[in-house]
């Protein structure tokens, strides 16, 4: 004990030597010599009283490490002649945090100067150097306080302190205005007191923390209506304090507030005011109600349970609906009220109601014991209920007690109650708890009178709760005990400190009693021990039966109960005598010896497993087992066996086994119950039953055969057929011979097996072959049916009418069965005049454009979407050839004037600068550069789609060209006409041999060429292309072809000496129509024009018919695709489309001059004649790749170099 005192002792002697030498650290510290010099000059400046040497002595003014000054406060000593601070007497403290001034004018600007490490500016009274007030956006502030009379009415825009999280104006009274914002806008203000005339808006602005307005008999009320755009955590309001002025309520106005204090006087209203949507309060404090009132009731109806309510200085007639009011965590406080009304019942949920004050008359209900209540000095009279009586020793809670030494005695002073003294005994503490959760440990405590203070609540009387959640106030409480659990505890104890100071033990789960010894004290009396017993008497009602008689319980715990019977009912002397006790819905029985003075206290194996099974015999330590279970612990039931006799068990013929509940029968019987007879099968002279080549059924006494042998004894041998199904003899279409293993085969069937089968129609009518697996004809794509006789029809080109109708012609397979043949154009009938295997006419009714047909026969339809159209005469020609040429009314084509081309005219011949041609040899692409633009054509993919469109094969046909030959032409032997190239490709795709040619012409000299009988013109440096796409197989009769075709262009910007003509890309697609004889595209680009044209029509099967079209921009690129929609080819497609470059009238041959007010167009166009003949379609991309930044940097340089 010496030493350790001597040890404590010299701790303490070095915690004094160590903190000596702190205070003497902090207080020789000095400032750098620069904060001490700019310190001086701020010193002699304003003759302030600063003790330049006790600089740092007081706290928080240096750095204590550094030395350097981070707080400053400058008072003048003259303070109505104190010269101006200038930012550069600031600027001097390099580390300076926090600077306040008063009675001190500053040079202008000074607010708004950026100082680096200032976080916190405080100016009061700047002698009118601010009579503007805050005219521009402060800089960045953790805390910005200006407090001066000069700025009364100066209007402060709210924009200006966005940058401040703290602003403070106490004095001068300013307009407040707000520039929107925008959602998002950086607002760092948090903090906002104001002396204003009015409430701005504040739309937009983030929520505030905390917003305090003060306002003068000037107040704007028309600005009220401001008040609903606020948000903010806290509000505190006042209006003409210390006047007898009155101001109107508007709370109910606003949505975004959570806490809200009116400190003005509240005038008297002409209505209600409703809560009902006013969710957003958390807490409502009104300061003076005393004209607050309307017709004598509180004029604020539907206040939120979750909203603590504080009213003070008030008189209503009738009393405030306070039971209304709060929750577990609100509360509600009345003060210096003049109510003169008795306390009406409580029938809320408040946490705490503080009423003390109020002249509040009357009694106190019970029903107040679901809530703490401080009621102190009112003029209330009766008894005060046992719930508040039972703690009238609990120390102060803080909330509802104003000081810690308060008692909860304390909050009924200055009444007249019969029953306000300590001394009053309490009877009615009943608790009960329960666990909640094991890990970590919560329990729920609830009861009668279990008081308010969960300080009064410890596990094993030493261990108190982390968390308690407040259920319902005085009835239940959740008490959470983060470092504790109950993983392997079965049973607890608590301590209540009051009311008087009890343990009780509390089970963790309720299970039956348990028995350990039940002692016979007298014929009367029992004590029984053991545990899951009620806590105390009362706890839980218990019901005790010894023998027949019932035994009245006189004492209880957790562990032990004490029962007793009446003199003139003594118990049953016996030494196996029933006993039962039942605790709620538990239960335990036992027998016992009751004779005097007896202790039963032998336990049985197991308990004798539950109270169904068996009963312990706590004198013997032996069960008494139920008549269905046995066993040393009743653990094993009694199992009966089934029997077809109501009276004999096993039918008579056998014994039961009790343990496993299965008849043993006699050797003449077999069966579960023993009521089937034993019949035995054949044996050989070996004594093998079924000759030892089977089992026997000996309930019918029939063998049942291996699979190699066979007779009613198994003894002949059994030879199998051959078969491709293991479970059928002779693959199910035969007999098998088992004694020759020979199969029979079933008509049509043959081979060993009997696994082939011929077709009803051996050579399927040619039109198809045998499949000998299964017995039916594998008809060709041209026919179906079991023996390909029906055709699968279909068209693949047409010779259409008039518009007015007429004769109409469709080539295609029709076959020679015609069965019902009909045909309909856009639904209407075609009667038809003539049909073969491969050519139907018809009259077509009238119409006009394109249409769909359908052709039905032998109970099949089929359908071609968009492939009729009608023969017109009312067309024109594209752009009425751009008025530079004539229009030629037979063809539709323009025949151009000199020095134009292009199929409108618009190009310009003469002044085309050279191309070069590129034939790409592995991807069929022609590219055509011509200075600085490149344009590029070539097939990209061929689809097969569905009646739908729905896409079934896809084949891309870029990269994957065979170059076959080159080779030119001429009509003279002084020049060449053309160049020819001839590219192949194969789709090998199961069954599909199709091939495709791909021609390209580079065409030298003009020409005149005839495709799908229309004539039309080549001019020289154009490109036709020619493709074919031969004997295509298709999956379904119904499905068509369309071919995509790609052209592109783009620029070489490094190589571009042609600024002049230079701009944008322009796509023409207007001259697309499939009503036309022709489709044009055209591009301008650099005032180039790539012209492309297509006919529409297709040679089908070399007849021509009508084919459709549509152009789109590639959505991943600048270009066109032109999709041609095939019609239902069988042999062969051919496609011809051509291409031409020309150039505008607006082209420049050379860019010296530079024409800054020049506009540059640049067209492009793709002429596509399509021959269809097999399954093709033609498309055809532009793609147009844009540098748009690049030539707007080359011609700014150039306007700049000029």
């Amino acid at each position: 004990m010496i030493s350790q005192l001597h040890h404590n002792t010299k701790l303490n002697i070095i915690k004094i030597f160590l903190l000596l030498i702190s205070i003497k650290l902090v207080f020789s510290i000095d400032p750098p010599q620069t904060d001490f010099d700019c310190i001086s000059k701020i010193k002699i400046k304003f003759g302030t009283t600063i003790d330049l040497s006790q600089i740092c002595n007081s706290p928080g003014v240096c750095d204590p490490l550094t030395g350097s000054i981070i707080k400053l406060a400058i008072f003048p000593s003259d303070i109505n002649g104190a010269p101006t601070l200038l930012i550069n007497d600031i600027t001097c403290f390099p580390s300076l945090q926090d600077l306040t001034i008063q009675y001190i004018p500053v040079e202008n600007g000074f607010i708004y100067f950026n100082f680096p490490s200032i976080n916190s500016m405080t100016l009061k009274n700047t002698m009118n150097s601010l009579p503007n007030g805050i005219i521009q956006q402060l800089p960045n502030y953790d805390h910005f306080e200006l407090s001066t009379e000069e700025i009364e009415g100066t209007t402060l825009n709210l924009v200006n302190i966005v940058n401040v999280k703290s602003f403070k104006s106490s004095l001068g009274y300013m307009w407040l205005i707000s520039d929107a914002i925008q959602i998002g806008t950086n607002v760092k203000t948090t903090t906002l007191e104001i002396s204003a005339h009015n409430y701005p808006v504040l739309t937009n602005y983030p929520q505030f923390e905390t917003v305090f307005m003060n306002f003068n008999d000037n107040f704007d009320k028309t600005s009220i209506i401001n008040f609903k755009t606020i948000g903010a955590n806290v509000m505190r309001i006042k209006h003409n304090i210390g006047t007898s002025s009155t101001t109107e309520f508007y709370g109910h106005l606003n949505n975004k507030i959570k806490k809200l204090y009116i400190d003005s006087r509240l005038s008297t209203p002409t209505g209600y005011f409703d809560f009902s949507n006013n969710t957003n309060y958390e807490y409502l404090q009104l300061s003076d109600c005393q004209d607050f009132n309307f017709n004598g009731i509180f004029p604020i109806l539907n206040i939120q349970k979750n909203i603590s309510v504080l009213l003070f200085q008030g008189s209503f007639t009738v009393f405030p609906p306070i039971s209304q009011w709060g929750d577990v965590n609100n509360f509600v406080k009345l003060s210096s009220m003049s109510l003169y009304l008795p306390l009406p019942n409580f029938t809320g949920s408040g946490e705490y109601y503080l009423l003390n004050g109020n002249y509040i008359s009357g009694s106190i209900d019970d029903s107040w014991c679901n809530t703490e209540i401080n009621v102190a000095y009112n003029q209330l009279t009766g008894t005060i209920p046992s719930c508040f009586t039972c703690y009238f020793n609990n120390p102060g809670v803080d909330g509802v007690d104003p000081l810690p030494a308060y008692w909860m005695f304390d909050r009924f002073e200055g009444n007249q109650f019969t029953n306000h003294n300590r001394s009053v005994a309490c009877t009615t503490f009943f608790p009960r708890v329960t666990v909640l959760q094991r890990n970590p440990l919560q329990i729920k405590v609830f009861g009668k009178d279990i008081g308010y203070d969960s300080r009064n609540w410890l596990i094993n009387g030493t261990i108190g709760s982390s968390d308690v959640k407040k259920v319902l106030i005085g009835r239940e409480y959740h008490l959470t005990f983060n470092s504790y659990n109950f993983d392997s505890v079965d049973y607890f104890s608590v301590l209540f400190k009051l009311p008087n100071n009890t343990m009780y033990t509390f089970p963790v789960m309720e299970r039956n009693p348990i028995l350990t010894r039940i002692s016979i004290k007298s014929q009367y009396t029992v004590f029984i021990e053991g545990s899951y017993f009620p806590s105390y008497l009362g706890y839980n009602e218990t019901t005790i039966t010894v023998g027949t008689i019932a035994c009245s319980v006189t004492q209880s715990s957790f562990f032990n109960i004490t029962c007793s019977t009446f003199a003139s009912t003594p118990f049953e002397v016996s030494t196996k005598l029933p006993f039962s006790i039942i605790i709620g819905s538990k239960i335990n029985r036992v027998f016992i010896d009751s004779n005097q003075n007896r202790v039963n206290e032998k336990q049985c194996l197991n308990g004798c497993t539950d109270f169904n099974h068996g009963i312990c015999d706590m004198n013997t330590g032996i069960c008494q087992c139920d008549s269905k279970y046995q066993g040393k612990d009743c653990s094993i039931p009694v199992l009966s066996c089934p029997s077809n006799s109501m009276t004999n068990i096993c039918s008579g013929n056998g014994d039961c086994n009790t343990i496993t509940g299965e008849c043993i029968c006699n050797s003449d019987y077999q069966s579960e119950d023993c009521s089937v007879p034993f019949i035995g099968c054949p044996i050989d002279s070996k004594g093998r039953i079924c000759y030892g080549f089977g089992t026997c059924n000996n309930i019918t006494g029939i063998c049942k055969c291996d699979d190699d042998h066979q007779s009613s004894n198994c003894s002949i041998p059994l030879v199998k057929c051959p078969s491709i199904v293991p479970s059928l003899e002779c693959s199910g279409y035969g007999q098998c011979e088992n004694t020759t293993g020979i199969c029979d085969c079933e008509y049509l069937s043959f081979s060993d097996d009997c696994s082939l089968h011929n077709c009803l129609e051996p050579n399927c009518n040619s039109n198809g072959k045998c499949d000998l697996s299964l017995g039916k004809c594998k008809c060709n794509s041209l026919f179906t049916g079991d023996d390909c006789l029906i055709p699968l029809h279909f068209v693949s080109s047409i010779i259409p009418s008039l518009e007015t109708g007429g004769e109409a012609t469709f080539y295609g397979h029709f076959g020679d069965s015609h069965t019902n043949l009909t045909l309909t154009i856009d639904n209407l009938p075609c009667p038809i005049t003539f049909n073969s295997s491969s050519i139907i006419n018809c009259t077509a009714p009238p119409g006009k454009g394109i249409k769909s047909i359908t052709i039905k026969q032998n109970d099949i339809i089929w359908s071609g979407k968009d492939i009729y159209k009608y023969i017109g005469n009312d067309l024109k020609c594209p752009n009425d050839c751009s008025n530079n040429g004539r229009c030629n009314k037979t063809t539709l084509e323009c025949e151009c004037y000199p020095n134009f081309g292009s199929f409108d005219c618009s190009g310009s011949i003469g002044n085309t600068p050279n191309s070069n041609v590129t034939i790409g040899t592995n991807s069929s692409s022609t590219t055509i550069k011509n200075q600085e633009i490149n344009f590029q054509i070539y097939y990209k993919q061929l689809l097969e789609v569905d009646y739908n469109g729905k896409i079934i094969k896809q084949y891309p046909l870029n990269n994957n060209w065979n170059s076959n030959k080159s080779s030119s032409s001429s009509s003279s032997s002084s020049s060449l006409d053309q160049i020819e190239h001839i590219f192949t490709q194969s789709i090998n795709d199961g069954n599909n041999q199709c091939k495709i040619i791909s021609n390209i012409k580079e065409i030298i000299k003009k020409q005149e060429i005839t495709f799908a009988d229309t004539i039309f013109k080549l001019e020289p440096n154009s490109i036709k292309l020619t493709i074919s796409i031969q004997n295509y197989t298709y999956q379904n009769n119904l499905n068509t072809l369309k071919l995509e075709m790609v052209a592109s262009v783009d620029q070489d910007d490094e190589e571009n000496d042609n600024e002049c003509n230079e701009n944008e890309s322009n796509l023409d697609t207007s001259n697309t129509n499939d009503l036309s004889v022709f489709n044009y595209i055209k591009i301008s680009k650099n005032n180039k024009l790539f012209s492309g044209r297509f006919i529409n029509r297709v040679l089908s099967d070399g007849v021509s018919t009508f084919l459709s079209s549509t152009t789109k921009s590639s959505s991943t690129s600048d270009a066109i695709i032109i999709t041609l929609n095939l019609p239902h080819c069988k042999k062969e497609c051919v496609i011809d489309p051509d291409f031409s470059l020309l150039v505008t009238p607006e082209f420049q041959q050379n860019c010296e001059k530079d024409d800054n007010n020049k506009k540059y167009f640049i067209p492009v166009a793709v002429v596509v004649s399509v021959v269809g003949a097999t399954a093709i379609a033609g498309a055809a991309y532009l793609i147009y790749r844009k540098k748009f930044i690049e030539n707007q940097l080359k011609v700014r340089l150039k306007v700049l170099k000029n």
